[in-house]
């Protein structure tokens, strides 16, 4: 029995209204299928996405990785233009279909048939005229949206804390007054923290420095479209004001020094699932400057008001020291138990699905003995591959942690290299409010 799979697209409510609808295409599917005596393997819908953006069509990604498992004998939409409107990507996806011996149709459009070389031609020229109304489609918004900027109009429902939207403009909101004195204060003080601290709370003000940032960089407050179309809309800043802003932000850019924090992203807090920001400050000695690195949650740290309890903070040359002694505390034995065979298993029933398939193609007549019998063959020699191989995982790399001079040959990585390291010994670490460590090895 032909196993059919029911692609359905709608990318505006425009579409839904001119028939297209995600209900009117699924019904009519179901119609086509029962009236041909297939039986449906799956309904895959890409709904609000636009034709042309192939990568984002989450569903249609999932069809096509359904096909390569040999689940899937036909594919059925309605019209051309719900399966593609790119000729680049149609392609692409056809060369996947003719691998895997695919079909499709366009119900309402049975004119089309790729198993011609007339039903080809019809199919390119016609995507040809879908992508060029597309590219058309496309030039005329942003035509339309080159207009409304610079008549001041807004092209979306989202507007910069200060504004509200009225008439389709910007006007200033009731919390203008607060956002002009945030910019007064920072171009007072200069400090992002201070001042987030001072206004946290308060309207609708950002609650994380990046966003509080992009909040004093936003050419709206001086009331100027970030596109360069002046006096877009009301000024809540002087030109002035915002230019010494932008001065004193520069200012307090830190000049990057290249700095490896060889634990980034392998700590998290154990209260808010947060990562562990690194950090570091300069000490000042005797014997010259010294750099400590440390890390703590970013749950805390990086947002005002803080959402995290965790004030705790661990210095690199402690996590260091502490895992070191940890090492021989790992399991090896275990792991390596667990890790030396690979399991095969789900690509041998792939395959066997494959020759089913293949049995079917050729009882039905779509290929010939000659085609039949070499695709066979590879793929009993594939299966015979996969069922003999018993791989194992090199344990040097374990054994080598149990080294009684582990810790003098680490103290000659560079910090790359350690951070290589700890990226294949551990997995994770949690540190809680009351500092306790647990280490996830991996």
């Amino acid at each position: 029995m032909t196993r059919a799979a029911l692609y359905i697209r709608v990318s505006s409510d425009r579409q839904a209204k001119e028939g297209d609808s995600i209900p009117a295409q699924r019904e009519a599917l179901r119609q086509y299928v029962a009236k041909k005596g297939y039986v449906i393997t799956g309904e895959y819908i890409d709904d609000g996405i636009s034709g042309t953006k192939y990568s984002q069509r989450d569903e249609l990604q999932r069809l096509l990785s359904d096909v390569q498992d040999g689940q899937i004998d036909i594919i059925l939409f309605t019209k051309l233009d719900r399966w593609f409107r790119s000729i680049r990507h149609y392609m692409r996806t056809q060369d996947i279909l003719d691998k895997y011996h695919v079909g499709w149709l366009a119900i309402w459009e049975p004119i089309y048939d790729t198993t011609t070389p007339q039903g080809r031609l019809i199919v390119n020229q016609m995507l040809s005229i879908a992508q060029f109304e597309a590219e058309n489609t496309g030039q005329r918004v942003r035509q339309v949206f080159r207009h409304k900027v610079a008549h001041g109009e807004v092209i979306t429902g989202k507007h910069p804390a200060g504004f509200r939207i009225a008439d389709k403009h910007l006007v200033l909101s009731d919390d203008a007054d607060i956002v002009r004195e945030a910019f007064e204060y920072y171009s007072m003080h200069g400090n992002i923290a201070d001042t987030m601290r001072h206004y946290a709370g308060r309207a609708k003000m950002p609650t994380s420095k990046v966003n509080f940032m992009r909040m004093l960089k936003s050419p709206f407050y001086k009331g100027e479209h970030p596109s360069g179309v002046k006096d877009y809309c009301p000024a809540i800043v002087s030109a002035e004001l915002w230019d010494d802003v932008q001065r004193k932000l520069a200012m307090n850019v830190k000049k990057s020094q290249k700095q490896i924090y060889i634990f980034s992203g392998l700590i998290r807090c154990a209260e808010c699932g947060k990562v562990f920001g690194g950090c570091s400050r300069v000490w000042h000695r005797q014997k010259g400057d010294v750099l400590e690195k440390k890390y703590r949650c970013t749950g805390r740290y990086a947002r005002i008001p803080r959402e995290c309890c965790n004030s705790k903070t661990i210095t690199e040359t402690a996590m260091e020291k502490y895992l070191l002694e940890q090492i021989p505390n790992i399991k090896l034995e275990y792991e390596i138990a667990e890790k030396k065979r690979v399991d095969n298993t789900a690509k041998i029933r792939k395959i066997e699905r494959k020759l089913e398939r293949l049995k079917d193609l050729y009882v039905e007549e779509l290929i010939d003995l000659d085609a039949y019998k070499a695709d066979r063959e590879r793929l009993l020699a594939e299966m015979d591959k996969l069922s003999q191989e018993t791989p194992e995982r090199s344990t040097e790399d374990i054994r080598a942690l149990l080294r009684p001079d582990l810790r003098s040959l680490y103290e000659t990585f560079t910090e790359d290299e350690k951070r290589f390291f700890w990226r294949g010994v551990v997995k994770e670490i949690r540190i809680d409010s009351e500092r306790k460590i647990t280490v996830l090895f991996a």
